[in-house]
């Protein structure tokens, strides 16, 4: 299994702009190393002024910025004038550790605490899977040139090819794996997360805070909900219609019913409404392909209890079989607080 996932990234995006870099200083993630051919500059060119705006603001940001590439280290002239202060270290051999290694060495952070941003799976994503980094990976720059065209279409086939052949079984078990796992809605550390810049609790209903079709909402948990709304927002969203939402209403929590998750359309909504950024939202539910599965499409961070009682509709049992089906797909995500190195955690599902 382990050797299957070396090539899959973490995360993938189309373009650096598009990296959640608040996000990722949220998790406690302290260092990101780049690479540089086709990931911070175009094959055998310079590195735009753009991309040095944005690694300045990175540095502004409180990241520790690093180069390794496979390239010579001439090619990153102009990027070591403009920023002297970025470490950069060249002919790495990548998928090769040897180099990498020596990079770490001189930020002196662990692999738990560094993201590897690269645009070949076999070299980049590879090497960083094997350091045990966040690995993230962006799609090339386009090709200047019939040559370069080529190799960048070359580049694009591979990581279709990959994705979208066993590829997206990782994929899946990547969106249902939460940031968090917790026991029950009361082992959840809301002080620790508010220090963070959590300002939304976005709670499922049926199995998070009661039971199936129930009509009653225990005292204990109205109190929760109760104090925490006196330091934050708190809002339940449920796929449902359960007797149980009333009560919750008139204890003055918002409550959204029919929310159709994993579907992201109502929980965008609901942050436009309360004029929060994703940064800044934290989803609690019961389940894996549906609370924890939009709160992932929707880019928020993740907690996953364990459900109320056993008693629960059809499909729901249906849902769980697939949870255990996936369990071996499931990983280990960035946590707030938390400097553990990713391993599989689909033991405690």
């Amino acid at each position: 299994m382990e050797f299957f996932r070396k090539p899959i990234p973490r995360e993938h995006f189309k373009s650096l702009d598009e990296i959640p870099y608040d996000r990722l200083k949220l998790w406690g993630f302290e260092v990101i190393i780049f690479d540089y051919d086709n990931t911070l500059a175009p094959f055998l060119h310079q590195i735009q002024n753009e991309v040095l705006s944005l690694l300045k603001n990175l540095i502004k940001m409180g990241f520790k910025i690093v180069v390794v590439t496979n390239a010579s280290y001439e090619r990153t002239k102009k990027l070591r004038s403009e920023l002297p202060e970025i470490k950069v270290f060249a002919k790495a051999k990548k998928p090769g550790l040897k180099v990498l290694k020596s990079a770490l060495k001189t930020v002196n952070v662990p692999p738990s605490k560094v993201v590897f941003v690269g645009d070949l799976f076999f070299t980049d994503i590879i090497a960083g899977n094997r350091m045990g980094m966040y690995t993230i990976m962006v799609e090339p720059y386009p090709g200047v040139g019939v040559a370069l065209s080529i190799i960048v279409l070359l580049e694009k086939i591979s990581y279709y090819f990959i994705f979208y052949t066993f590829g997206w079984l990782f994929r899946i078990g990547e969106l249902i794996s939460p940031n968090e796992w917790a026991d029950t809605v009361f082992d959840v550390n809301y002080d620790l997360l508010i220090s963070k810049g959590i300002k939304l609790f976005v709670f499922d209903m049926d199995g998070t805070l009661t039971k199936w079709r129930s009509n009653h909402v225990d005292a204990k948990t109205l109190n929760l909900l109760k104090s925490l709304s006196r330091s934050s927002k708190v809002v339940i969203l449920s796929n449902g219609n359960s007797p149980s939402l009333d009560i919750i209403v008139k204890n003055e929590i918002a409550v959204f019913k029919h929310a159709h998750k994993p579907l992201t359309t109502k929980m965008m909504r609901i942050m436009k409404r309360y004029g929060v950024s994703k940064k800044e939202v934290a989803v609690i539910g019961d389940q894996l392909f549906t609370d924890i599965l939009m709160a992932n499409l929707a880019g928020l961070y993740s907690i996953k209890i364990k459900p109320i009682s056993k008693d629960e509709m059809w499909f729901t049992k249906f849902l769980r079989m697939l949870e255990r089906f996936v369990r071996p797909f499931t990983r280990k995500k960035p946590s707030i607080g938390s400097s553990d190195e990713w391993k599989s955690v689909g033991n405690q599902i």
